[in-house]
């Protein structure tokens, strides 16, 4: 039976995933909460997620999914992408993809419905021990011919985030004349750019660059990409691949002194150049 205490939740769930699912696959996914589902059958080598969001202390939302449905989605995702011959691991490794990019998409929909901006750190798979004191739902994923069913949990903490009358420590309420002025700059375009990295050169050098050349960076290939706004580096992240495009995950969002500071040094380097 659906809690009524959760509908944020259920919803950002059944968005994010279908459309994590929908844009890897290039196919049309449903995902639904199972509301008459009471007693939930054990699923066949299940692979179980664990996920923290930054407004809690801890792991606060699991999600549990057969081999059903990790391979069946993970053999979609691959041959989209046109991989035929795919492995076991491969499955497995597509669908906590599919899992990490849904879980961020979860937290945007919760910084977008609350005063407080919400992040979603990298999940991990676990186990297959089911936490404590938290109650596990049923989902299901259908497509044009088969549905599948995967399993939920999330904590009471996470639950109650957004939720009518609950106020979230630390935030403050907005003034309805300062919102309603902010309002109308939330249709302005910004420029935002992604930084590989930087490197300096001597004139003789840049002069040499032909076809081929190599330009060595500042930053190695572990490093995340910075993501810049007016001159300002607001978060940082690592690239992915998004219906043939490139694309950055956040994985860390810049404190406001921090982006004060990337500003002024990057304005200051271009006056130097």
């Amino acid at each position: 039976m659906k809690d009524h205490s959760q509908p944020k939740l259920v919803r950002y769930l059944e968005t994010a995933l279908g459309q994590v699912i929908g844009s890897m696959t290039g196919k049309d996914f449903r995902v639904a909460l199972e509301e008459n589902a009471t007693d939930l059958a054990p699923l066949e080598d299940a692979i179980t997620w664990q996920q923290s969001f930054s407004i809690l202390d801890g792991p606060c939302f699991w999600i549990a999914a057969g081999r059903d449905l990790w391979e069946s989605m993970g053999r979609e995702t691959l041959e989209a992408a046109g991989i035929e011959e795919v492995t076991d691991e491969d499955c497995r490794s597509t669908w906590q993809e599919i899992l990490n990019q849904t879980a961020a998409r979860v937290a945007a929909a919760m910084t977008a419905d609350h005063t407080r901006e919400v992040t979603a750190s990298k999940g991990e798979e676990i186990e297959a021990a089911e936490p404590r004191g938290v109650t596990w739902l049923a989902f299901s994923v259908t497509g044009s011919d088969n549905m599948w069913q995967f399993q939920t949990a999330w904590t009471r903490e996470l639950a109650s985030v957004g939720a009518p009358g609950v106020e979230e420590a630390g935030s403050p309420a907005r003034d309805s004349s300062a919102s309603k002025t902010f309002d109308l700059l939330l249709e302005v375009s910004l420029p935002v750019s992604v930084s590989f990295g930087r490197t300096s050169m001597q004139i003789r050098e840049v002069l040499k660059l032909n076809t081929g050349s190599i330009v060595e960076l500042d930053r190695s290939v572990t490093d995340p990409v910075e993501v810049i706004v007016n001159d300002c580096v607001i978060a940082r992240g690592e690239v992915v691949v998004v219906d043939g495009n490139y694309g950055v995950r956040i994985s860390q969002l810049v404190s406001r002194e921090d982006r004060l500071r990337s500003g002024m040094a990057e304005r200051a380097h271009r006056g130097r150049v």
